[in-house]
């Protein structure tokens, strides 16, 4: 054969073979599942890559949708949806910053999100009794389960019995009627609290109680969503804090000038510390947020929470990745030696272990404590009782709300009442312009 055409053809079946190549050098009979990202440093990377590492037909590739700032790309991320372009497992988001999360129950209603509750079900290491129900159930959206996540822990607010009674919901009305009960220079929340505080802890948990999304109808055109408005109104728009906050927060409750305890419920044993400082060790009320139709006022709140996308390439393999989530992980020497759960986890085997050290005499943690040192409240944890565990288990099974509001309807409704807190609108035009933009905003996703 002439050199010369030896040499043309071997070129030419060189650039054939890479023709044929599939882009980045990967095997063409991999499939790559994308994992849309939202969240700077919430990625489970040891997780993506023990996948990966035992899989030679299946790899998750994590697709950061966050800005230069590391603040999410939501509005990237559902442009890129709306068009078709659709991630097979996807991060809803955390945290209470407006831009966080994505609208849960919009991308469940449209069809977008995969019902996870068959998976487990059908899980042969799982089933609906090898989770914690309760956190679950209140994640559903018109009985699916279109979401998943390890631990959650509890928003609520707290009181001692002895000024709140015993009840674990209230109105905005009788909230008030608490107070006024109160001594002067009393407190319903921390005395450094400002609009946007109250906001978040007081009217932001219930915006969701305002949607009828089966119906697309919003009804914020209420007396109770008004008063809501005008209690956050009394508030100032910023307050100067002092280095010695945390030393006058604990002197307040300690004196019964604070109505109610604002931090969230980690563990069981977050009860002996809040007994303890609220109440002098008496009974204590996890009375939540006011709410206008007497529902419990707490609520779970997921850390990381993921969703697999009913146009998944491999659903399978999507949900061999996502139950790493929920099987168990801890034992109980783990648990007695600190490395148990951060929060309240989800499988069912890892919360029984919890109760079980909780409930002997080696249960981490040894103290536990707020503020910092030298003014700072520690308490001694003890066994905890069976009464303790009792109350801490019915409060977990009366919660039917999770912290998954939708971000936009939070921004429609913070930005419109923006102008009535700065006095240059009336609550009446407020509430209408609330009522108007949110009732356009849940028809167009309908």
């Amino acid at each position: 054969m002439n050199r010369k055409i030896y040499w043309s053809f071997l070129l030419a079946f060189i650039a054939l073979l890479t023709a044929c190549a599939p882009a980045g050098g990967q095997d063409a009979d991999v499939t790559t599942l994308v994992y849309a990202n939202l969240t700077k440093d919430n990625v489970d990377r040891a997780a993506v890559n023990l996948f990966n590492s035992t899989h030679a037909d299946v790899q998750i590739e994590v697709r950061d949708y966050l800005d230069e700032d590391g603040v999410s790309g939501q509005e990237r991320l559902m442009a890129e949806m709306a068009a078709g372009k659709i991630p097979d497992i996807i991060d809803l988001g955390r945290g209470y910053s407006s831009l966080s999360l994505l609208p849960y129950q919009v991308l469940a209603r449209k069809g977008y999100l995969e019902d996870l509750w068959p998976y487990i079900e059908n899980d042969p290491d799982l089933g609906r009794e090898g989770v914690l129900e309760a956190p679950l159930k209140a994640a559903e959206v018109d009985g699916g389960l279109y979401v998943l996540f390890d631990e959650v822990w509890i928003n609520t607010l707290t009181g001692a019995e002895s000024i709140v009674g015993d009840r674990m919901s209230w109105t905005l009305a009788e909230l008030q009627e608490t107070f006024a009960a109160m001594p002067e220079e009393s407190t319903i929340l921390p005395y450094h609290f400002r609009k946007l505080d109250v906001f978040v802890y007081m009217v932001c948990m219930t915006l969701d109680g305002y949607v009828d999304w089966e119906k697309g109808q919003c009804s914020f055109d209420c007396e109770n969503f008004r008063d809501a408005l005008q209690f956050v109104n009394g508030f100032p728009d910023e307050v100067t804090r002092t280095e010695e906050l945390s030393g006058e927060l604990l002197d307040r409750m300690r004196r019964g000038k604070q109505m109610l305890w604002v931090y969230p419920i980690y563990s069981v044993m977050d009860m002996q510390l809040i007994s303890a400082l609220i109440a002098d060790g008496g009974p204590v009320s996890f009375v939540g947020y006011p709410t206008t139709d007497g529902s419990v006022g707490s609520s779970f709140y997921p850390i990381r929470k993921l969703a697999m996308s009913s146009a998944c390439q491999d659903k399978d393999a999507a949900w061999e990745f996502l139950r790493q989530m929920i099987l168990p992980k801890y034992d109980r020497e783990q648990i007695r030696e600190g490395e148990g759960p951060r929060w309240i986890p989800i499988n069912r085997e890892d919360y029984d272990a919890v109760r079980q050290v909780a409930q002997s005499n080696g249960f981490f943690p040894k103290m536990k404590g707020f503020g910092q040192e030298p003014d700072a409240f520690r308490v001694e944890c003890h066994r905890v009782t069976d009464e303790e565990w009792e109350q801490y288990e019915t409060l977990i099974n009366s919660i039917t709300k999770v912290d998954m509001y939708d971000s936009n309807i939070y921004n429609i409704v913070w930005e419109a009442a923006g102008a009535y807190f700065a006095g240059d609108k009336t609550l009446d035009e407020t509430v209408a312009l609330i009522q108007n933009r949110v009732g356009l905003y849940v028809n167009e996703n309908m």
